[in-house]
């Protein structure tokens, strides 16, 4: 974190026409010198390290983070990416005007990635002009055909409706804890809204290991957000699906040819991803299931 953290508070330190705010990290364990990467200048936002390694995982910090403020309002991004000089103020304005709802951001690609990693990740290009934009999506688009989420490193809410809904659940196995909570809030009565010109430029990852890593565990993850929502609307797993697209791209993803580079990154994303969702239906459809049949009761 200490590699890119300075970048992301350099671009907080530069924000236009915002409400006066301070920055909370919330260290989850960090040894490559964090805390002391952000001594080489004053701020002009009071800046406090807190000690969130008592477990690992975004949810834990974030709510170790939130719960060490007493601030009326949050506003959440990562120490690996970096906000538009806007950020501040368009995530303000828009959870002050849609009355305490929870406001997401917008994520933007261009700047960390290349085409190549674009085109696996299947993202298109970035809005060239911000001005056709909304300053307030009031409607925005359901995920998983259920409600719609927020982006873990780009919303902001109100700190008493954090609290009351409990945060963010740290049993979630390294995704989807985001959309989790989303839809908590939302069933708890809140709306959600976006500010599309509340931009966060966003690191992808950039090899094939990472690429298949990070899609593994998402997806892994996702089949436990099912389990959660699984009598709601929410789309579902499909063993038959991911197996069939594991048979289709594994080609594709071992082709060493120089030429097919950006088509076999494209192909590690989508079999990491179908992967991570076997290896969930196996743990959390089927085996565990039958662990609980199969306990003996006391």
């Amino acid at each position: 974190m200490a590699e890119v953290l300075p970048e992301q508070l350099e671009a907080l330190a530069g924000q236009k026409n915002a409400p006066e705010f301070d920055v909370v990290v919330s260290d989850n364990g960090s040894t490559d010198g964090t805390r002391n990467c952000a001594d080489y200048r004053e701020w002009p936002f009071k800046l406090r390290f807190v000690d969130s390694s008592q477990k690992p995982g975004a949810s834990h910090a974030r709510n170790i983070g939130a719960a060490s403020t007493g601030a009326d309002v949050l506003l959440f991004c990562d120490a690996d990416d970096v906000v538009d000089k806007n950020w501040v103020a368009e995530l303000s304005n828009a959870i002050e005007a849609s009355e305490g709802s929870l406001v997401a951001g917008a994520l933007v690609h261009e700047r960390f990635n290349s085409k190549k990693v674009l085109l696996a990740y299947g993202i298109p290009e970035d809005p060239q002009s911000l001005e056709a934009l909304p300053g307030i999506d009031w409607n925005p688009e359901p995920f998983a055909n259920y409600l719609p989420t927020v982006a873990g490193g780009n919303f902001a809410i109100l700190s008493s409706v954090y609290s009351d809904v409990g945060g963010m659940n740290p049993n979630f196995p390294g995704g989807s804890e985001e959309t989790d909570f989303s839809w908590r809030v939302q069933r708890s009565g809140i709306k959600v809204v976006s500010a599309p010109k509340a931009l966060v430029q966003y690191r992808l990852r950039q090899d094939k290991r990472g690429i298949f890593r990070q899609q593994r565990i998402q997806q892994y993850a996702r089949v436990f957000l099912w389990t959660q929502y699984k009598d709601t609307s929410m789309s579902g797993p499909s063993i038959k699906y991911s197996i069939t697209e594991i048979l289709k791209t594994l080609p594709r993803a071992i082709n060493p040819s120089p030429a097919a580079s950006a088509q076999r990154l494209r192909a590690v994303r989508i079999l990491g991803g179908n992967i991570g969702a076997v290896q969930g239906i196996a743990k959390y459809r089927i085996l565990e299931p039958l662990k609980n049949k199969i306990r003996p009761r006391n």
